[in-house]
């Protein structure tokens, strides 16, 4: 029988990696076809999902899409009762089953011998789809219908057929009509190979056991990750985080978005319900890009544990009313949210998981910062050297640096967490196809938040108009006011976005000269800090745009790393020297480590934090009875025990002095408070006045327990409560 059949490990796995070869070659054929440099970047994705929708094998680019493909096939399967072989449907609407308009998917069900086995689906951000500016990321839009075409759900492929009405309608829309044509021909090559192949697997096995390992894999997932839920303590854990965006009297408004993590037994709920009202302006994120976001996040704390497939997704709810700036409904602009609100609660949903996580000796090395803090657009257009119209997107600001773990650094320019199979551009296709010239793409010292271990540096790119009078770019960031990317357990946050202009410059003259220009002293000229919201930006020629990224915040306090790994940071230029003697502690000498000296400097960091230091609200009380060997960690920065009644009593993780009962009020009222200034940050972290960063300190050694980014008058947030004490 095809159903015990199912349950032979080696058919089971046969089939299950095959169905993995089958994903790649779709993905591949996609890459091959499609000439967009977005889609050779890994802006896109391909998957296979079961017959009612759920993700049995998800490709390992762009993830959020992964998820908004699932609802999109629920919603065809709701809308349609006559679906049949060779139909190939379609969808953008980001109110439906998208994050914004430019992400197209194309899927199309899978039949076999007339039945419904599964379906296929691949997506891409396409360089336009209409709406006020180039490339359809619209800064300035004021409502939905002032953005790209929406797509709601249909068919671009009856029976085989291809619809040339509609195709023609969206292409005509697009000011790069003949890219987005290629593309959705790329979309139909992989679907077309993917389906031949998912035909000769079931010619081999039969469709009986193509769905039940499908099914068997899903279920094998879920039954996983529940059981490892159920090892880690009930409680909630929250974590916030904020949109930056310009206000219109040319300050900073900021939208919050806090992430409540509830875990009882072995499920998890994601509440966003006390995040900012949606507005009107860039950023604001639908439903289906938060959900897309939200699982994201379990991939990427799970996926080294449990197999990726939907199975990670059933023990999960996603909790927000609708009309916040992460639920926004029609008709707010949501062409910006695609990176923007929707990343910054994957920023707020994995700080939670990581304070969840670092309660479990087994899986507090899962536990990481904020992976992406800020996507930033750079989007010019205009007239290129070959005297046709271009629009182009730079993915460079994929190269950013990594958070920080228990027990390494973040990698350096290590790209995304949202794309964990992604690349970037190359260079010098870049440069063939468009009229900007590179400067230079480069790592930057001190970009990556120090700590015991660091977070990873990312780069900067500078470009300068060639062959050409001028670029029409349109910029859209956040993490400008603010470092999103905060460490975890003392680390410090890691460089916030920035956009820069130098204009009447000499870099021409320069390189005529047989002179590269290695800064943007050296280029001479005017320097401005653009906003990070900023429509119809004008690069002339002679002028040069720069972009520096946001970075992976830092693990544990840095003035306990290893002087030596600092010695090496600098002596790779990793970390300056300046920052290695004043945020590290460590003093070189001719590349050296002085170890008295920094014995020295270091007792100054923490006799400077006790002299600044706020003292804890609370006392610490008499020692409680009991063994201290029944204590477990948090990270390393706070020791734990859960007394008869329920309650919890907190020791320091560094020195083991007692800190105190764990009440309502968080464990923080039992720590010192010490708000950090620019000079304890790093040269490239930049703080809105109505924020602090605030760093936890013991009160007795002055080890930095945790960094906070919080509003100036307080913290309104708990990271732990626990429901039923330590397991």
């Amino acid at each position: 029988m095809a159903e015990a059949q199912a349950l032979d490990p080696v058919t089971y796995e046969v089939i299950r990696h095959r169905m993995w070869s089958i994903n790649e070659e779709g993905s591949a054929t996609v890459v091959h076809v499609s000439g967009s440099p977005v889609v050779h970047a890994t802006d896109y994705n391909f998957g296979i999902y079961t017959a009612d929708g759920e993700m049995a094998v998800i490709g390992i680019y762009l993830l959020v899409p992964i998820y908004t493909g699932a609802m999109a096939i629920r919603e065809f399967l709701a809308r349609y009762d006559d679906i049949e072989p060779g139909d190939v449907f379609i969808i953008n609407d980001p109110y439906i089953a998208a994050e914004h308009q430019n992400d197209v998917q194309f899927c199309t069900p899978f039949f076999y011998d007339g039945e419904l086995i599964a379906w296929l689906g691949c997506m891409a951000h396409q360089v336009d789809l209409g709406g006020t500016d180039p490339g359809s990321w619209c800064t300035t839009a004021t409502d939905v219908y002032q953005e790209g075409l929406r797509i709601p759900p249909g068919r671009i492929v009856r029976r085989g057929e291809v619809n040339r009405e509609l195709w023609n309608i969206i292409t005509a829309n697009s000011r790069m009509s003949f890219v987005v044509s290629n593309d959705f021909t790329a979309f139909l090559a992989g679907l077309r190979v993917a389906s031949e192949r998912m035909t000769e697997l079931c010619d081999k096995y039969g469709p009986d056991l193509v769905k039940a390992t499908m099914q068997q894999s899903i279920e094998a997932s879920e039954r996983q990750l529940r059981e490892l839920l159920r090892s880690l303590p009930d409680g909630v854990f929250e974590h916030t985080s904020y949109l930056d965006r310009p206000a219109p009297d040319g300050g900073v408004e900021l939208l919050e978005v806090p992430c409540r993590l509830e875990k009882a037994d072995d499920r998890l709920v994601f509440d966003f319900s006390g995040s900012t009202p949606q507005s009107p302006g860039y950023g604001m994120a639908t439903r289906a890009g938060t959900i897309g976001a939200v699982a994201t996040a379990m991939l990427c704390t799970f996926g080294s544990e449990v197999p990726w497939n939907h199975g990670i997704m059933r023990p999960v709810e996603m909790r927000a009313p609708d009309g916040l700036c992460v639920t926004a409904v029609e008709p707010m602009p949501v062409s910006g949210g695609a990176a923007a609100a929707n990343w910054v609660a994957m920023s707020a949903a994995t700080g939670a998981l990581a304070k969840l996580m670092s309660l479990s000796e087994r899986y507090e090395s899962f536990a990481f910062g904020p992976g992406d803090g800020s996507w930033q657009l750079s989007q010019f257009g205009g007239t290129d050297q070959y005297g046709q119209p271009f629009a182009a997107m730079y993915l460079d600001s994929l190269l950013w640096g990594g958070p920080a773990f228990s027990f390494r650094d973040g990698v350096d320019s290590g790209g995304a967490m949202v794309i964990l199979g992604g690349g970037t551009q190359d260079v010098e296709q870049q440069e063939m196809r468009q009229p900007l010239m590179y400067l230079w793409r480069r790592e930057v010292p001190d970009s990556g938040g120090p700590g015991r271990f660091r977070g990873g540096n990312g780069i900067e790119f500078a470009l300068t108009p060639i062959d050409t009078d001028q670029v029409v770019g349109v910029l859209g960031t956040h993490g400008v006011a603010l470092p999103n990317r905060t460490g975890i357990f003392g680390g410090l946050p890691g460089s916030c976005a920035r956009y820069e202009r130098v204009s009447d410059t000499d870099v021409f003259s320069q390189l005529r000269a047989g002179r590269m220009p290695r800064s943007l002293e050296e280029v001479g000229g005017a320097l401005e800090v653009l906003p990070g919201v900023t429509p119809q930006v004008t690069v002339r020629a002679g002028e040069a745009f720069n972009c520096i990224l946001q970075n992976g915040g830092g693990y544990g306090d840095p003035i306990l790393r290893d002087p030596r790994q600092v010695a090496a940071d600098v002596t790779g230029r990793a970390v300056t020297a300046d920052v290695a003697d004043r945020v590290y502690g460590v003093v070189l000498h001719d590349g050296e480590v002085d170890l008295a000296a920094t014995e020295v400097r270091r007792a100054e960091i923490r006799a400077d934090r006790r002299a600044r230091m706020a003292p804890p609200v609370e006392s610490p009380g008499k020692e409680p009875s009991g063994h201290r060997e029944d204590r477990s960690r948090w990270g390393e920065s706070l020791l734990l025990r859960s007394n008869g009644d329920g309650t919890l009593v907190a020791w320091c993780a560094h020195c083991d002095a007692l800190l105190g009962e764990v009440g309502a009020g968080g464990w923080e009222r039992l720590v010192a408070r010490l708000v950090l200034d620019e000079g304890d940050l790093g040269p490239l972290v930049k703080v809105a006045a109505s924020l602090n960063v605030v760093q936890w300190v013991c009160p007795n050694c002055v080890t930095a327990l945790w960094t906070d980014v919080v509003p100036v008058e307080g913290k309104t947030w708990h990271d732990v409560q626990l429901v039923g004490g330590l397991r």
